[in-house]
């Protein structure tokens, strides 16, 4: 993934260490540690950086094998709930 929203890497990651739920729906925060993807507003223990990987929307996360996040539940902020 290049980008998301003409967004970098760098910008979003300053998102989700800033937790703005501006961005919430518009991309989504995969953790490789744990297979669970959020919302960047999650109130949950920020994750290391390096088990962090970015989507555009839920529906790719879920495709690449994570789980939705049972505290800040992605799926009502994703276009492609179901």
């Amino acid at each position: 993934m290049d980008s998301i929203l003409g967004l970098d890497h760098r910008t979003l990651d300053r998102a989700r260490i800033s937790r703005d739920p501006r961005f919430d729906g518009k991309f989504f925060i995969a953790v490789t540690s744990t297979g669970i993807y959020c919302r960047p507003s999650c109130p949950s223990r920020r994750p290391r950086r390096e088990n962090v990987t970015f989507f555009h929307t839920s529906e790719e996360a879920e495709k690449a094998g994570y789980r939705a996040c049972l505290v800040c539940r992605p799926l009502v902020a994703s276009p492609f709930a179901a």
